[in-house]
This record gives structure tokens, sequence and C-alpha cells, in this order.
């Protein structure tokens, strides 16, 4: 099946790429590199920012040296000009922390930690999640969304949600006892109704939390064995899901499934180049509907200034034109 037969009738192949930004200089040099990933064929660009931006709205969370908003609004006009689509990101709920590292916003508001006082430099645990009850936590986050929003000019918005493991925690005041899967889906559904209900902005997210392991039979990471899985049926269909596999499979049944519930599907690789091109020929094998293209994540393993000579970026959408 020909990559242009994928996808909504009328509607252009997503040929994505996702990136890692942290200050001005990388952004200048992604933007000298546009015009090469254009060439290659992406359209879509998804950089994940974070708290690597000189928010206004919060300055407190603000990393020395961030993103300058006049840098990104340079970025997103060189980038529009080439027909390519820019997508910030925010990982939202999980991803709080790394390592010894605690993110701005629990560092800045430990009073938002779904854990609040445990698991000193973050020992014993993977990363940080916010409670999704706490009610002052969207408060927050969404003005931050709004700041990233314009200035990327972005009609999209990914809000991460990958490997969230802290959720209905037991040192959780709000959460302790709680269903994994409604917190999960409030989260989502919070997010979505200030994205797409009030922002009218398209929403994304990564899919690995709504993928069950032992009915899809994947492992803990690319799928949920902490109770998730069921926010599958609790969040609107209007999401586009990027569902990430990196080990190579002689199928990917968590696309189907995806395809199923009713959403729209981003099939997402990472390397060597035989495992992305080993997902990309599963999802291009799909009946035509709803999965949207094909995304490359790049996950620091190759330099901004080389990524689209990178073959897992290169060869992989080429496919997709």
């Amino acid at each position: 099946m020909a990559a242009a037969e994928i996808g909504r009738a009328g509607q252009p192949v997503w040929r994505g790429v996702h990136l890692l930004v942290r200050d001005d200089a990388q952004i200048t040099t992604l933007q000298e590199q546009l015009p090469r990933l254009a060439a290659t064929g992406v359209n879509s660009l998804i950089l994940e920012v974070n708290y690597n931006f000189e928010f206004r709205s919060h300055p407190e969370l603000n990393r020395p040296g961030g993103i300058k908003p006049a840098h990104a609004r340079a970025f997103a006009a060189a980038a529009h000009r080439l027909g390519i689509r820019v997508i910030p990101e925010l990982n939202c709920l999980g991803h709080q922390s790394w390592e010894t590292t605690t993110m701005a916003l629990l560092a800045k508001h430990p009073e938002f930690d779904e854990t609040p006082g445990q698991f000193p430099d973050n020992a014993g645990i993977y990363c940080r999640s916010w409670c999704p009850q706490h009610p002052g936590v969207n408060r927050v986050v969404f003005a931050l969304i709004d700041e990233l929003v314009e200035a990327f000019a972005a009609d999209a918005f990914h809000v991460g949600l990958d490997e969230v493991f802290l959720i209905a925690s037991e040192h959780c005041p709000r959460c302790r006892g709680g269903d994994p899967a409604r917190l999960f889906a409030r989260a989502v559904n919070d997010l979505h109704r200030h994205i797409v209900g009030e922002r009218k902005l398209e929403m994304l997210m990564w899919g690995d939390r709504l993928l069950d392991a032992q009915a899809l039979g994947g492992g803990e990471w690319e799928y949920a064995q902490n109770g998730t899985a069921r926010a599958v049926d609790l969040i609107p269909k209007d999401i586009v899901i990027c569902d990430w596999h990196y080990e190579q499979q002689t199928a990917y049944p968590s696309v189907p499934f995806l395809l199923g519930k009713g959403f729209r599907v981003w099939p997402a690789s990472w390397q060597p180049l035989a495992n992305a091109r080993a997902f990309s020929a599963f999802a291009r094998a799909q009946p035509r509907g709803n999965i949207v293209g094909f995304l490359c994540t790049v996950w620091g393993k190759v330099e901004i200034a080389d990524v689209a000579g990178w073959p897992p970026v290169a060869d992989v959408l080429a496919e997709w034109k």
C-alpha cells in the first residue's frame, strides 16, 4: 500500500520527527537544518521543550538559558514557510524527574507531587509524577501550555503522558486507594478540555499507558502494568495517539487495537534502522483509515545538525512519501 493511501482522504501523510530542545543554540541549529529536513520529506516536528523556556506566567520555572519566545516565533515562521508543522510538547503528569534531578514544576511546587516528601534524591523510583487531583496544578500547567502554543504559533500540542508509573500512590492524600485508570483519564480529560475544548487545538499524546500489557503481550515500558490501560475507554477519541515501539517485532498489536478504539494513530519508531523499518512496514500494511503517517524519535542519539541524514529518519520517512 502506498503511503499516500494511508490516512484520511485529502489529508497529507504526517512525516514527523520528535526532538528534545533545551536552548536557543539548539533552536538556531535546528532552524538551519529546516531546508534539509524538508527535502527529506519531513513535514511535522514535535519539539519537546518541557521547562526549557523563558515562561512569563511562571518565571520561577524557567531554566537558565532556556528558549526565548522571540526565537521560538522566528523558528516557527521559518518552519511554516517550508511547509513544516511545529508541535510543541510539555511532558505532563509523569517524567517530572530524571535520575537525581527533579524537574522545575515539582522542584518549585512540591505541593503538586504525587509522592510528597518521599524518595529523597529520587532514589528507588523511575520518574516523579504530579498529582492529577491537586486543585492548583492545572492552573499552572495550562498557562505554560498556552505560552508554548503562542510562541511556536502551534495548531496542535503534545502532552507526553508516557511511562507514568507513580499514580494512585499510597503517599498521596488525594489519590491513595483510587483507580489508576480513572486518575489517568482525569489528567487526559483535563488537558483535552483546555487544549481542544478551549483552545481549539489538536491534542497528541504517547499511547503506552493505554495499552494493557497482559492483553497485548508487552513489557512495562511500552505497555501498562499498573492499571491505567482501562483509561483507553474513558478519553476522547479525537486525540492523536503516538504509538511508540522500539524493539523489532513480527507484529505490533497495539496499532490495530488503538485503531479499533477509534483513535487516529501516529506510529513512532527510534533505532536501529532495522527496527524502525519493521514497524514502518507493519504500519503501512494496515488498512487505510486513521494511521496519519509515521514519526521518528531521536532521543539525543544523533546531533541536531545530523538528524536529516540519520538513516532511521531519512530512510524510513522516504517510505512514506
